[in-house]
């Protein structure tokens, strides 16, 4: 716990250190770490023993699937595949950067595989083989363009590629043809996954030398493991931060952060005990449609489906009639779900079918017990409306891509819903929360000091599971010189992972979050949380969705709250968009202070940009990419000043 430097108020400090013994992820997973009662495994969440054809992921459209034992038997096949075809050693070829404050012997990067394919059985096999091999994973988003593939390439320099044809195949090339170093990239053997007609996991190929199952037949038919490393400093994966405020950055994560923050996860795993309670089978069943490559699907979904026993039916994007169809049908038991889905749970006219009780009271979404939501904020009145329509609670989850899971809110019951409406949770087992004194206009230099509690300042983060550090720009090319610049501001000397959200601590320890540092709109010296706005929006039956950025005014010299809404309605006219507004205006007026009211405008568009992960570009509305009806419900007043 953090020395209290100021008065005798309670630190704003939350969490309690721990730790579990280091291990290659891939062995980890397989071990059945959660068979037995440990100080990550409460005796209420104990796995019974995992058989061997138990399906751990199963092709939601083709209903293909992986056993337990075929996962194993082909990642091993694939790690050899890397090893033998493509002469790559996992001890050898490694990349020591200098210390950091979470890795003082410095983040050791193995030679990079780097993986870009949506949810499928294809991806299982390729990443889980890359861990077990020892090398490092870079997982990227299908959806990237040739050019922000171009810069993930270029800081990584992957030895291997695996991506799907198509679009992403042509956008790979294109940006590999973009890299000066012409000697290094045409080099770079790439494989495709042709998805429309991959019938893995038959051993059927395609004869071709770029097809990725050329990976599954090494020369060599003994299966070979890596020999031992430091798990604690080994990179894992390198995921890419959204880079919602510019270009994104590679966040190194080590086997032991991995294998330590899904033993986090399960300890807090309530809904598990809730089902057990219920006495319903204890499989757990998830649906599979958060993207894997994104630190939220690639944890809470399929990282911690193999230790647990649970089957991921896998989608390789959002469809919300599939969803809704496939929820029944295949039992989900617990729902990961990024806020714009919430919405749509709460408000689509699609849902209604699957919402209607039959004469026991039972509907579409009864095997759900509770489903959790994370990457954006969401305002307590969808969690409401979702509950009161389906009868499920969504919880609030936190994290980030640089400290993987943080807080959960507790429990699966209305009450537990009312209780916690306004927080994101209490810390996951092993984490450590600070808010982090007078830093909520910008980050401090050297070692942070808490805050007090109920105050708000930055939230700071500290566990095993926290990052070794940025890959540096450019730090991999020979003779480049190694930028640590990126990492030394986000971590303090001692440990704490700066985060740049601002929030509170109360007394029972959990976080009420109230938005971005760099996000916050200044009106007239005060703080304008765009969040809160959107929440408040987002509760309207009128709402479909919202965003909110800061637009300056030359003429008040100040920033104001701009608006950006869907209206739930598809076919209004522009006068009838007009009224809206000066209802939104009124619910505004009603519930926020007069500062952040929406003196910079509404404007009605088709949809919100968002992240893969969930959230809000608002660097692209702020900045023109996003069009719309224009409505000024505010007239100018030349120097009014009341706020």
């Amino acid at each position: 716990m953090p020395d209290l430097t100021k008065s005798n108020a309670p630190p704003a400090y939350a969490g309690a250190p721990a730790d579990i013994e280091p291990a290659n992820v891939f062995d980890w997973l397989f071990s059945s770490p959660f068979e037995v009662e440990s100080a990550f495994t409460p005796p209420a969440h104990r796995v019974p023993k995992v058989e061997d054809e138990r399906l751990v992921f199963v092709d939601e459209v083709s209903d293909r699937g992986l056993t337990r034992s075929q996962l194993h038997r082909d990642a091993l096949t694939l790690a050899t595949g890397l090893q033998a075809i493509h002469n790559l050693d996992p001890n050898h070829g490694i990349q020591t950067l200098p210390p950091t404050p979470t890795c003082p012997s410095g983040p050791q990067i193995a030679p990079i595989v780097l993986i870009q394919l949506p949810n499928c059985l294809p991806f299982a096999t390729a990443v889980l083989g890359t861990l077990a091999s020892g090398l490092t994973a870079t997982l990227a988003s299908p959806l990237l363009t040739s050019k922000e593939l171009a810069w993930v390439l270029g800081n990584s320099r992957p030895r291997v590629i695996i991506t799907a044809a198509g679009t992403c195949l042509s956008a790979m090339r294109e940006a590999l043809d973009m890299q000066d170093d012409k000697a290094y990239f045409s080099c770079i053997p790439v494989y495709a996954v042709d998805l429309a007609t991959e019938p893995y996991p038959s051993s059927s190929t395609s004869g071709s030398s770029t097809d990725w199952k050329t990976l599954l037949a090494p020369p060599s038919a003994n299966l070979r493991k890596p020999t031992r490393f430091n798990a604690a400093s080994r990179t894992a994966v390198i995921l890419w931060s959204s880079g919602t405020s510019g270009r994104s950055k590679g966040v190194l994560l080590s086997h032991h952060a991995l294998n330590f923050s899904i033993a986090s996860l399960w300890h807090d795993a309530d809904f598990y005990k809730q089902q057990q309670r219920q006495q319903q089978q204890q499989q757990q069943r998830w649906i599979g449609f958060v993207p894997f490559f994104h630190v939220y699907g690639l944890l809470n979904l399929f990282l911690l489906a193999v230790p647990t026993g649970s089957t991921v039916y896998t989608m390789p994007s959002f469809h919300l009639e599939a969803l809704l169809a496939a929820i029944p049908r295949r039992r989900i038991t617990y729902l990961h779900m990024a806020p714009p889905v919430a919405v749509l749970l709460a408000k689509s006219p699609a849902v209604e079918k699957y919402a209607r009780r039959d004469a026991s009271g039972r509907n579409g979404f009864s095997s759900v017990v509770a489903g959790v939501t994370g990457g954006a904020p969401l305002g307590h009145d969808i969690v409401a409306q979702v509950y009161a329509r389906l009868g499920f609670r969504i919880r609030l989850g936190y994290g980030l891509t640089e400290a993987c899971s943080v807080t959960v809110q507790p429990g699966t019951t209305r009450a537990d819903m009312q209780a916690h409406r306004d927080d994101t949770g209490r810390p996951h087992w092993g984490v450590e929360l600070m808010i982090a004194s007078g830093s909520q206009d910008g980050q401090q230099e050297g070692n942070a000091h808490p805050a007090t509690l109920g105050e708000a300042g930055e939230v700071l983060i500290r566990s095993r599971g926290l990052m070794m550090g940025y890959l540096p720009f450019g730090g991999l090319a020979p003779g480049a010189k190694v930028d640590m610049g990126p990492t030394t501001e986000a971590l303090t000397p001692d440990g704490w992972f700066r985060t740049g959200d601002v929030g509170s601590l109360e007394a029972e320890g959990t976080l009420r979050l109230s938005d971005r540092i760099k996000e916050l709109i200044k009106v007239r010296g005060f703080q304008v949380p765009p969040a809160e706005l959107e929440a408040v929006l987002c509760g309207s039956d009128e709402v479909g969705d919202a965003g909110v950025v800061g637009v300056y005014d030359a003429a008040a010299a100040t920033e104001y709250p701009r608006a950006f809404v869907v209206a739930a309605k598809k076919s209004l006219e522009a006068e009838e968009l007009r009224a809206l507004a000066g209802r939104l205006r009124a619910l505004v007026e009603r519930q926020t202070a007069r500062y952040k009211w929406l003196r910079g405008g509404i404007v009605f568009v088709n949809k919100i940009p968002k992240s893969p992960s969930g959230k809000i570009l608002r660097r692209v509305m702020r900045d023109g990419g996003v069009k719309g009806l224009e409505v000024a419900v505010y007239e100018p007043k030349v120097g009014d000043s009341k706020l």
